[in-house]
């Protein structure tokens, strides 16, 4: 997993402008440890695995990837994540999916309402003015 984690971040994370948040899912199958590279992606930043040791591995994962300085950018620095959110499901130990998402791609969103006389308002950012 933590490879995994790594190699998908040092070969793809420059694209994804740093410093990134990052969901890790693990699971049984794809469809699952995708939906919860997701839903790990969408806690609200600051938060933890409920369990102790997800919790831990969450730490590991996010101290190592600043290691690697990818840094702001893509160029080079001690801040390549924001944070990693990791959620598990129960899978037999034979066989193990992980799925990783990235906050870059997942966060940049906004929903604004173009009225027909071309007046707009912010759903998701109140008080943003273009």
């Amino acid at each position: 997993v933590v490879k995994f984690v790594f190699d998908i971040l040092c070969d793809r994370g420059v694209n994804a402008c740093p410093p990134l948040l990052v969901g890790v899912g693990i699971a049984g199958s794809i469809d699952v440890a995708s939906t919860l590279s997701k839903r790990a992606l969408m806690r609200p930043v600051g938060s933890h695995n409920s369990n102790p040791v997800g919790a831990e591995f969450e730490k590991l994962l996010s101290d190592g990837l600043n290691e690697i300085n990818i840094g702001p950018g893509g160029f080079t620095g001690t801040d390549s994540v924001m944070g990693v959110n990791v959620e598990q499901a129960a899978r037999h130990p034979s066989c193990i999916a992980v799925a990783v998402s990235v906050g870059c791609w997942a966060h940049r969103r906004a929903l604004i309402r173009i009225h027909p006389d071309m007046s707009y308002e912010f759903l998701s950012h109140k008080g943003v003015v273009l």
